[in-house]
């Protein structure tokens, strides 16, 4: 295996969430009536792909690094729980708007969604900068 093939898939894996977000995003500007099915499945999509995406990244390239025993422990330490806090983020996300009335808050999920992309997508750029920075060394 060639030593630099986890950080390909693990570009490759973040690009196919970004993809998710890019592909629900023009959704937002449509009714309810017109978005929500469409939304749920990439809500399922968007779940499996982050869920694996997570997976990958603690068992692949966080886990042996911080098991290891040399300086970049600290940054997947911290790359690992910054990712905790995000799923959990994202799970909480899903769990609330799970339990409300989304088609007679729409404007409210609409704006809390994209907001949730936004979160995704800030830990996402922080995250590619410091795998980069592993990467490198």
């Amino acid at each position: 295996m060639q030593a630099n093939r986890p950080f390909a898939e693990f570009f490759d894996q973040q690009r196919d969430v970004l993809s998710v977000l890019d592909r629900a995003r023009p959704l937002f500007n449509a009714t309810y009536e017109e978005a929500w099915a469409q939304l749920a499945e990439f809500r399922v999509e968007l779940t499996a792909r982050m869920r694996g995406f997570q997976r990958y990244k603690h068992e692949v390239i966080f886990d042996p690094l911080i098991k290891g025993n040399h300086g970049d422990r600290a940054i997947a330490t911290a790359l690992k729980s910054d990712c905790i806090a995000l799923g959990i983020q994202y799970d909480s996300f899903r769990q609330q708007w799970a339990k409300a009335d989304v088609q007679a808050n729409w404007p409210q999920y609409r704006l809390s969604a994209i907001s949730m992309m936004t979160k995704i997508r800030e830990a996402f750029s922080d995250q590619d900068a410091r795998v980069r920075m592993l990467k490198a060394r």
